[in-house]
């Protein structure tokens, strides 16, 4: 046997042994994870991975058109912008005045039949989940006990956690919220088949309440709790409740751990720019569409108002609510979803914006706990505001 089979088998062995010791040791998402990444070319989840993964899906049924701004893309991004905005591999960006179309472009063989993973804005659907669960009376209160819900957390420490403590990011479970290990629990909840096992494994060690830390595994509970109060999974609840409300145009789908599986409620909602732009409108409008009320105003309300619950550092937490970020741009207040890869739904209140920002990359910079190029898209949007 020539030297170059020795090494191949040899290596080809090394390879077998370590996916033996890997599912052996309950890492089996680290081979998943390598297989719908590095082997495909990439180094993270991507905003087109839906094709890999089981996936609930939401249909379109009461489709309603956007209406057109009577300047519908008149204008156009300033060529300042457009080398960031390339760099960043842009996919969509969109900007809607007065609850019409102002502005959109695509890039990247992208249209507005594209859908896109939103990462972490599906944190803040989430949340409108529970909002509409506590209106229907399926749970009491955002201050009821989880462990109401979740036996694991009824006692000791965790019996003091509350819903509202979750939407907070102030549970005081500390999740391991790594964006870079492969063994760390974001890894294991995206890539793994069983994020409900995968979360309850974590324990409160800080009073809730009393620490913010912005932790996905506080998601996953809010969604197990959803599941439990409903009796209908997140997709469905979303689906009968916020997405057939509202107009959307095309189905949206939610990434689950394993066909049948639970939703990935800390990530892992696909749908178009157009169609997650009716996410802002809603808001926009305290809970409201075309009049018929979505959502309970004194929640919405609640969502944007910073929960002020001090950080690692001692600062009071002004930039996050219940599950929405919250800033201001040269003086004016916005609130957003925003996801790992700079996928965005900004909300400008006093100007009546939306704006919609999909794409591969983010800015690394941070500014007032986000990143700087959000306050570029509000920089565009704010200089095609035309009333």
């Amino acid at each position: 046997m020539s030297w170059l089979k020795r090494i191949f088998y040899a290596l080809l062995a090394l390879i077998v042994l370590a996916i033996v010791l890997l599912f052996a040791t309950g890492n089996g998402h680290v081979v998943y994870g390598i297989r719908k990444t590095y082997l495909l070319g990439k180094t993270k989840p991507d905003i087109d991975d839906m094709k890999y993964f089981d996936v609930s899906t939401m249909a379109a049924d009461h489709p309603e058109a956007w209406p057109m701004h009577r300047r519908y893309n008149l204008m156009s991004i300033p060529q300042q912008y457009i080398p960031l905005i390339d760099s960043l591999q842009t996919t969509a960006f969109l900007v809607f005045k007065n609850d019409s179309l102002l502005f959109e472009k695509y890039w990247e063989h992208t249209d507005e039949n594209t859908v896109s993973n939103s990462f972490s804005m599906a944190k803040s659907f989430t949340a409108m989940l529970i909002g509409k669960a506590v209106d229907e009376g399926y749970i009491k209160s955002l201050d009821q006990p989880v462990g109401d819900f979740i036996p694991e957390y009824s006692k000791g420490k965790e019996a003091a956690i509350t819903i509202r403590h979750l939407m907070q990011m102030a549970s005081g479970i500390p999740f391991e919220e790594s964006y870079t290990s492969p063994f760390s629990y974001m890894a294991r909840a995206y890539y793994g088949k069983d994020v409900v096992k995968a979360t309850l494994k974590f324990h409160a060690d800080k009073a809730p309440g009393t620490f913010w830390t912005y932790e996905g595994g506080n998601t996953v509970l809010l969604g197990m709790i959803i599941k439990k109060a409903t009796g209908r999974t997140p997709s469905e609840y979303f689906f009968q409740k916020i997405w057939s409300c509202i107009g959307a145009e095309h189905p949206a789908y939610w990434n689950l751990d394993r066909e049948g599986g639970m939703e990935k409620t800390f990530s892992g909602f696909y749908a178009t720019a157009r169609d997650f732009a009716r996410i802002g409108k809603l808001y926009l409008h305290d809970g409201v569409w075309e009049n018929d009320t979505i959502l309970s105003p004194g929640f919405v309300k609640d969502c944007i108002t910073p929960n002020n619950i001090p950080d690692i550092d001692g600062d009071k937490c002004t930039w996050y609510g219940l599950h929405w970020w919250l800033g201001q741009n040269k003086g004016e207040p916005f609130y957003s979803c925003r996801g790992l890869r700079g996928q965005y739904i900004i909300v400008v209140p006093g100007q009546d914006l939306v704006v919609v920002r999909l794409g591969h990359l983010q800015n690394r910079e941070r500014e007032a706990h986000m990143a700087t190029d959000m306050f570029m898209y509000l920089d565009i949007a704010k200089g095609m505001d035309t009333e």
